[in-house]
């Protein structure tokens, strides 16, 4: 699908939005007239681009960075539910020494892409930002990647160069970058990965700075896609804390139980379901459990770009996720009924059987 194709308003839109492709674009994620690089930019903040780091040597070997996390540990003593759920969030959220690495990670990125791709050259960077679930704080230890999103500014034909086949952006970034630890990956083959001696490796994620789609990034055959990452972290943002505690104990759950469910797909399908609610985060997770049982796992992009973000799910998937969502429904159903009983020590043994044997143990 061209991001260039134009296509009459739909009944409704506002006269100051635009859709191209059924998307609708709102003025402040378009770029004005033209796209040069330090122009005003919603996903880096002036303040940002103000203080950006200076240019530097390229990325050449491993920097220090603090290990990786490992295994949870345990026994935990906790003498009540809701304190067993703290302590678990403890455990799986990243702390200030992963994102002080995640931000380090950045920071090197864009030193290096800076030195490379400089304002006027043929290929200018716009700025680097920190997306995926890492910028959205919903990311679980141990840390073992960071997705950098690198915008590229369309000034100086750069748009016309590539717009035919978006793998030669890809291919062009590798190569300038060059290194024997660069290499293409990705399920659409969206990304440049920077492997690092040490987790976490780095994502960068190309793109460009469209002036009327906002951001489009490579797609496995050439074309392009777009994509709003700063509208999926204010989203991401607006579910408030405890539905974001409820996605990080998701993915807990999610990788006890093989991670068949991709990150981001576990945070639409926890937000749909969650939000506005008011509930905490037991009674959120027995709540997801449930509607993922009973109604399934459909859910669609927050910034309805990719439609149904279930739709790589496999038979073997489904059927395996079946059982243990099925399984997880049950024993969160009786530890909210136990919890509102006041019996918290079955309440967390019912939980420990969801969540397995690194969680908390009442006593």
């Amino acid at each position: 699908m061209s991001v260039d194709a134009r296509r009459e308003v739909p009944t409704g839109t506002r006269s100051s939005e635009v859709t191209y492709d059924h998307l609708i674009i709102p003025p402040h994620w378009r770029r004005p007239a033209g796209s040069a690089p330090g122009e005003p930019n919603t996903l880096f903040p002036a303040s940002e681009q103000a203080m950006a780091p200076p240019p530097g040597p390229a990325v050449t070997g491993a920097s220090p960075i603090n290990p990786m996390t490992g295994p949870m540990t345990g026994p935990l003593l906790v003498g009540t539910t809701a304190r067993a759920f703290a302590k678990l969030d403890d455990l799986v959220r990243l702390g200030d020494d992963d994102r002080a690495v995640i931000d380090d990670r950045r920071a090197e990125a864009e030193r290096a892409l800076r030195s490379i791709f400089p304002p006027r050259c043929a290929l200018p960077l716009v700025g680097v930002a920190t997306i995926g679930s890492a910028g959205r704080d919903t990311m679980i230890r141990p840390l073992d990647e960071v997705d950098i999103f690198v915008v590229f500014s369309a000034a100086n034909s750069a748009w016309k160069r590539f717009r035919w086949d978006s793998r030669d952006l890809l291919v062009c970034v590798r190569n300038a970058i060059g290194g024997d630890r660069v290499q293409t990956i990705g399920t659409r083959g969206q990304a440049l990965r920077i492997v690092y001696d040490a987790a976490p490796d780095v994502h960068l994620v190309p793109a460009f700075d469209h002036p009327r789609a906002g951001y489009v990034i490579p797609d496995r055959v050439g074309g392009w896609l777009p994509t709003r990452p700063e509208r999926h972290a204010s989203w991401t943002m607006d579910l408030g804390p405890r539905v974001i505690s409820a996605v990080r104990l998701l993915k807990a759950w999610n990788r006890v139980c093989g991670s068949h469910l991709r990150s981001f797909h576990i945070e639409a399908l926890a937000g749909q379901v969650l939000a506005g609610r008011g509930l905490n985060t037991r009674q959120g997770l027995a709540e997801v459990f449930r509607y993922m049982d009973e109604v399934g796992l459909a859910v669609g992009d927050p910034s309805d770009i990719r439609g149904d973000l279930s739709s790589y799910l496999r038979r073997d998937d489904l059927e395996d996720l079946g059982a243990v969502v099925r399984q997880a429904r049950v024993y969160s159903a009786k530890a909210v009924a136990a919890e509102r009983a006041g019996d918290h020590e079955e309440a967390v043994s019912l939980w420990g059987t969801v969540f397995g044997p690194e969680f908390p143990t009442f006593g």
